[in-house]
């Protein structure tokens, strides 16, 4: 349990129903992506299910020294696929015939463990820091940026979306992510976290949309 914990912490940026296509109502393209999430009433959300992959941890990704760069990887869902808590869910198959729409890669570094000389004073402090991916299958994707922290327990991330591509290009925001049930830590069949990432857009930030 206690590696778990550990994979989790550093997995959540690892990290609600809405829909691509409500991202903006002029964005015709995101019409595609329709079945990729469902509508939560706020045209500026959007949200996946992000299944983190285990097997493609780098070595530092289980642990290591402050500093220490990693990469991992997994497969991005609609929203509501993934289950929640303890699950046997292969990232790379799909879920109850639900089959992955795109690919998610975060690279980051870690910052603990702290000294112990002042540890008790940095102990609110993010304990990672990551840039994430979200590549989609129709080309387009979105990278975001931010660290990961302790909410009530639970680990989740707060991150800034830095830009995208294709009917994403220009957009900005923040993303947040944790766990599929709220306040519940869950693993997949590789012992890494199924999260989910919700996107809040700023209005009028993506160049896609039409005039």
């Amino acid at each position: 349990m206690k590696r778990i914990t550990k994979i989790t912490l550093l997995a959540l940026g690892v990290v609600f129903l809405a829909s691509l296509a409500g991202v903006a109502p002029s964005f015709r393209p995101l019409a595609e992506f329709q079945a990729t999430a469902q509508a939560a009433g706020d045209p500026h959300t959007l949200i996946f299910d992000v299944a983190c992959d285990c097997r493609m941890g780098s070595p530092a990704f289980f642990g290591g020294n402050r500093g220490d760069a990693w990469i991992v990887s997994g497969k991005i869902f609609p929203a509501g696929t993934l289950p929640a808590g303890s699950a046997s869910n292969d990232p790379t198959l799909p879920v109850g015939g639900v089959a992955p729409i795109g690919d998610w890669s975060c690279r980051g570094q870690n910052s603990l463990p702290f000294p112990d000389s002042v540890a008790a004073a940095y102990s609110a402090s993010p304990f990672g820091f990551n840039t994430q991916y979200f590549i989609l299958n129709n080309e387009t994707a979105l990278t975001v940026e931010g660290y990961a922290f302790l909410e009530n327990g639970v680990p989740v991330e707060r991150l800034s979306v830095t830009g995208g591509i294709g009917v994403f290009s220009g957009a900005s925001g923040y993303v947040k992510e944790g766990p599929i049930q709220e306040g519940v830590f869950g693993t997949n069949a590789t012992g890494c976290p199924n999260f989910r990432a919700k996107f809040t857009f700023q209005p009028g930030s993506m160049r896609g949309a039409s005039q």
